[in-house]
């Protein structure tokens, strides 16, 4: 998107104060679509937070092709233009992450300064710094500096990431929201006859899948019972192939996206949960495969860290590096008294800090700061 001339060089602060507000316009993704993003809203509305507070949620994306995305871009915008001339004294709260997400929802910014109501954003996603320091010109930085500043608040996932955008943004007002999840009735639980390792997430080189496959190649023999099971879309036709090449037909099961009934069924039968990614915010399937009381192996990257303390409540291996994470997928597959004590600490830090009634408790925290306050719904 082409920002050379979308910002005049004085734009006057909005007028509006942090307590005028009565209802929530939130804004994000369509809840059919596939994603953290989306699992965070869909939490939110299953978790009564619409009952709680007066508003309304309005998509401005959606899967598809570029025309069906422009189309939804294009239709929320109206509609958003629409429930600000409508609603009572808004606050917009704005689900966004990098690239064309923070371009569309920089419209609603600016449709929330012309009608002088206060914006929130809440950012995900875990490529927001390689998006503004390699793919955006200086005005194009400079339009996102603009917007962070006059937010009547940043939400971010992780201390990291507050930091980053400070350093960005120094007059920006940002606090930490961390992601929540339900908690699963660990009863649930079973023991399949087949070992498995879950990933769950976009099949893309950043998650790496491909390093993932190769470290399941170098302790495949040694464990032949032991199956690898990749949920996901993206690269599913390359990373099948890669498994033939690497010998490994039969022992890889690539099950394309699934709905929430069979993640749930995957992660209450798994061994071991696997996530090598290259960047993010607060992965929501790392917080699913702890509710569930499993032993994690991951990288630290964006807000993980604040999240595994490693061999404390899960195993943490350098990006990239394919010895270190075949190294720790056998430890946690040989070792079943490692794997019960990291899988019970990750239960224990998701109960303690990162389940959904917690996160509605403080986004509800939040929202009277601007003076919402709850409904008898």
């Amino acid at each position: 998107m082409n920002t050379q001339h979308m910002v005049s060089h004085e734009i006057p602060a909005s007028p509006t104060t942090a307590t005028d507000c009565r209802t929530v316009l939130m804004v994000g993704t369509d809840l059919s679509t596939k994603g953290g993003v989306r699992s965070v809203v869909q939490g939110y509305v299953e978790g009564g937070l619409f009952k709680r507070f007066d508003g309304q949620y309005i998509p401005t994306h959606c899967d598809g092709t570029l025309w069906d995305k422009a189309r939804a871009a294009v239709r929320g915008w109206l509609r958003a233009g629409i429930a600000l001339a409508r609603m009572e004294s808004p606050l917009v709260h704005a689900h966004t992450s990098s690239r064309a997400s923070f371009w569309r929802k920089s419209g609603v910014f600016l449709m929330a300064r012309a009608a002088r109501r206060p914006y929130v954003i809440h950012m995900h996603g875990g490529e927001f710094m390689q998006f503004y320091e390699n793919e955006c010109g200086a005005q194009a930085q400079r339009f996102i500096r603009h917007f962070l500043r006059e937010a009547a608040l940043v939400l971010v996932l992780a201390d990291q990431w507050k930091e980053r955008l400070q350093k960005i943004c120094p007059d920006a007002k940002i606090e930490v929201l961390n992601n929540g999840v339900v908690l699963p009735d660990l009863q649930l639980r079973r023991e399949e006859l087949r070992p498995s390792i879950v990933f769950l997430g976009n099949l893309a080189r950043g998650k790496g899948i491909y390093d993932l496959l190769h470290a399941f190649a170098r302790i495949a023999k040694r464990f032949p019972d032991v199956r690898l099971i990749c949920a996901g879309g993206g690269v599913v036709a390359q990373a099948r192939a890669m498994a033939a090449r690497l010998d490994l037909e039969g022992r890889v099961e690539f099950t394309g996206w699934i709905d929430a009934e069979r993640k749930r069924h995957l992660l209450a039968g798994a061994t071991a949960f696997v996530l090598p990614t290259y960047a993010e915010g607060m992965p929501m399937a790392l917080l699913e495969a702890m509710s569930w009381r499993l032993p994690v192996v991951t990288t630290p990257v964006g807000g993980v860290p604040q999240l595994v303390q490693h061999r404390s409540n899960g195993l943490l291996v350098a990006p990239g590096n394919i010895e270190q994470l075949a190294a720790a997928l056998a430890e946690v597959l040989e070792d079943g008294a490692l794997r019960r004590r990291l899988g019970s600490a990750a239960r224990t830090t998701i109960e303690d800090r990162y389940c959904l009634e917690h996160s509605l408790e403080q986004l509800g925290r939040i929202y009277s700061r601007f003076g919402i306050s709850e409904t008898l719904k």
